[in-house]
């Protein structure tokens, strides 16, 4: 076996070189770099003649009811004892939604309202036992006229028999008179006897005019008697009208002051009950926000504040991107809406628009939403009046190169 010169591990080691192989580099070859900035060069060209770019204006806003919802508020402070309708249900107009108390309880523990029912009750009891005590009355003056009455003609009867009576009586007296008279003629009678008989004629004739003047007496007083009756009547009648109407009075008083301890809030139109901010038990103050009654087809706009520096632009018809503070635009999106209607009068500083406080003039500016809720996946939330937006209003639309060139444009058309 031969030997070798050198030791294998002598020759392994000299193998393995420190620093590597030996690569030869090469750099790129100038047309690389040529088309490389050729395409830039196309394609930023075609970006500035084909592309478009909207100029934007940014403003804040608020969701607001489309005109026609109704707003429903407590009409004074008290506590819901129940809702009578759900969130989302459709209602019809005039229908229960949220009935409220207003009670207040005394410190003997008995309601306000129980205690002027009580007062109120006692008082329409004593006008009934009134109202029958004038009807008892009523009824026992008209038996004494209808009595009175009935003597009166007993004695205007009896005053027509000694009438009759007289009138014979005088008859005779001047028969015999006359009779006398003739006698007196032929000296049968003395002239003393003839004026005894004439003494007689003339009493009874004062006689018969006295039973007729009682009998005239009875008469007036039987007519004064049938007129008192109606009157009687009339009077009882109106005074037990006057009693109905303090009855009714209170009656109505009683009513109001149930109206008053408790109240039924009624849907005032037809549509979707939502937004019901109120819960059974829940104390509420005067003129507080229970609930919205949409009509179906309605909802909610958003009212943008816009600056009087950026309105020179806004149109009715231009898109809108909507971003609400509530639902992060990362997570949720961004929404569209379109312009509706401009306003023409400029809100101040200091002014109050909906929720939000003016800090400079502004226009409002109405913005038709395409869609009333917002989603993530499979969640869907319904928007709220009163929430805070933020959106960008897409105004001019213009190719890239007339943005670059615009101030070049204008100095020509200023120059031209």
């Amino acid at each position: 076996m031969a030997t070798k010169l050198f030791r294998q591990q002598a020759i392994d080691a000299q193998r393995e070189k420190l620093l590597g192989e030996v690569s030869l580099a090469r750099t790129v070859p100038m047309w690389g770099y040529t088309a490389l900035a050729v395409v830039c060069a196309v394609l930023l060209v075609s970006f500035s003649i084909w592309g478009e770019y909207a100029r934007r204006e940014r403003v804040d806003g608020f969701l607001a009811l489309d005109s026609g919802a109704a707003r429903l508020l407590a009409p004074q402070a008290g506590t819901v004892t129940d809702i009578l309708a759900k969130e989302g249900e459709d209602v019809a107009i005039g229908q229960p939604l949220i009935r409220l108390s207003f009670e207040r309880v005394t410190s003997s523990g008995v309601t306000s309202g129980e205690l002027v029912q009580r007062e109120i009750g006692d008082r329409i009891s004593g006008l009934e036992r009134e109202q029958l005590q004038m009807r008892l009355l009523g009824r026992q003056q008209a038996e004494i006229l209808r009595r009175k009455m009935e003597d009166l003609q007993r004695e205007l009867a009896q005053s027509d028999l000694e009438i009759k009576a007289q009138q014979t009586r005088l008859a005779s007296s001047r028969n015999e008179y006359q009779r006398a008279e003739d006698l007196f003629k032929d000296k049968f009678y003395s002239e003393s006897k003839l004026i005894e008989f004439r003494n007689n004629v003339l009493d009874q004739q004062v006689k018969l005019e006295g039973l007729r003047r009682v009998r005239a007496t009875v008469e007036r007083e039987l007519s004064s008697t049938r007129s008192e009756l109606p009157l009687i009547e009339t009077k009882v009648g109106s005074q037990i009208d006057g009693v109905k109407r303090q009855m009714s009075e209170l009656q109505q008083g009683s009513v109001q002051e149930a109206a008053k301890r408790e109240n039924v809030i009624r849907a005032p139109i037809a549509g979707v009950l939502t937004n019901i901010a109120a819960t059974r038990g829940e104390a509420v103050a005067d003129e507080a926000p229970l609930a919205v009654v949409v009509p179906k087809g309605g909802g909610l706009h958003a009212q943008l504040l816009v600056p009087t520096r950026a309105i020179g632009f806004v149109q009715p018809g231009q898109a809108v991107v909507l971003r609400y503070d509530a639902f992060p635009f990362q997570r949720f999106g961004q929404y569209r809406g379109t312009v509706e209607r401009v306003s023409q009068t400029v809100w101040s500083p200091g002014e109050k628009v909906g929720p939000m406080t003016v800090r400079e003039p502004v226009y409002r500016v109405d913005v038709k939403l395409d869609s009333q809720n917002v989603g993530s996946g499979a969640q869907t939330l319904t928007l709220r009046p009163g929430m805070s937006v933020n959106a960008d209003i897409l105004q001019e639309k213009r190719k890239v190169w007339e943005w670059v060139f615009e101030p070049v444009l204008s100095l020509k058309e200023r120059l031209g």
